[in-house]
C-alpha cells in the first residue's frame, strides 16, 4: 500500500512539472486547509500555526504567509483553518515541512496550483477598512470535465474574466489552476473587500455587468462550472496577508 502511494506521488510530481514548464514565469501556490472536529481543537492548530509553523515557513523563505479564518467556523461542525503559501518555483515545495510536532487535527487538506496567465503574479489587496472587517472570498470552480475545465480556465484568460474582476475592483489575492488536489479539474481564486457590506454591492455589480452577461451567455463556455464552493474568511490577527 505504501509503495502504491509513493508511486501516486511521484506520478503527481512528475505531472505538475510537465505542466509547469511553459508556465515558470507565474507564481505558484500552496494552500493548506486544516479540518478540525471542535473549537478546542481549531484552537491549538491556530496556536500551533501562529507560534511556531509560520516561523518555520519564514525561516525557509517564504516571506508571506496568508492564514485565513473562514466565518462559518462559527457554526460548523467542520473548522477549517485556510494557510496560503506563494511559490516562486515547484521546488519550494520541498521546503514546505508539515512539523510531526503539530497538535491534532481532524484531517490536512493540501492543493498546488499554478498562476492563471492574465495573472500571473499574487498581489497585496488594498483594502481601507477595518482589519477585523475585511472579508477573503475562496471560491473553487470544478467542472465536468477536463475540455469544460479548460475553457473556464480560458474564460478567466482569453475571455477577459480576470480584467472584469480588475476593472470592478475585486482586490483579487489570486487566479490559479489547480495541478494537485482533491476536487480536480478545478480553479481557485481569492478575492477580497473592506466588509461584508462591500462584498455584497461588488457581487451585484459584477451580475448586473454588461460586460459579464455578454461573456457568461458566449455558448463556447456554457456548462463549464458544475459545482463551486465558496468560502468568505477573516485573516487572523498575524497573517501576513490581510
Amino acid at each position: 500500500m505504501k509503495k502504491l502511494q509513493l508511486s501516486i506521488l511521484i506520478i503527481s510530481l512528475v505531472s505538475i512539472c510537465t505542466i509547469a514548464n511553459g508556465q515558470s514565469s507565474g507564481d505558484f501556490y500552496q494552500i493548506n486547509v486544516y479540518h478540525t472536529a471542535s473549537q478546542a481543537q481549531l484552537d491549538s492548530v491556530n496556536t500551533y500555526i501562529k507560534n511556531n509553523y509560520v516561523a518555520q515557513l519564514h525561516n525557509a523563505g517564504f516571506s508571506k504567509v496568508g492564514v485565513f479564518m473562514p466565518i462559518a467556523n462559527d457554526t460548523s461542525a467542520d473548522k477549517r483553518i485556510v494557510v496560503l503559501i506563494p511559490l516562486k518555483s515547484l521546488d519550494q515545495l520541498s521546503k514546505i515541512a508539515l512539523d510531526a510536532a503539530a497538535p491534532k487535527y481532524k484531517r490536512l487538506e493540501s492543493i498546488v496550483l499554478s498562476a492563471f496567465p492574465d495573472a500571473p503574479k499574487w498581489q497585496m489587496p488594498e483594502l481601507k477598512g477595518n482589519v477585523k472587517d475585511r472579508v477573503y472570498e475562496l471560491r473553487s470552480y470544478e467542472s465536468a470535465t477536463e475540455e469544460r475545465h479548460q475553457k473556464k480556465v480560458e474564460m478567466f484568460n482569453k475571455g477577459g474574466e480576470v480584467k472584469l474582476f480588475k476593472r470592478l475592483d475585486f482586490n483579487a489575492v489570486f487566479y490559479a489552476k489547480v495541478l494537485i488536489g482533491s476536487r480536480m479539474p478545478n480553479l481557485m481564486y481569492m478575492t477580497s473587500f473592506d466588509n461584508m457590506t462591500a462584498h455584497d454591492e461588488h457581487w451585484k455589480a459584477f451580475g448586473a455587468d454588461a460586460e459579464w452577461k455578454q461573456l457568461s451567455g458566449l455558448p463556447e463556455y456554457a456548462n463549464t462550472v458544475q459545482h463551486i464552493d465558496i468560502t468568505l474568511m477573516h485573516a487572523a490577527d498575524y497573517s501576513d496577508i490581510k
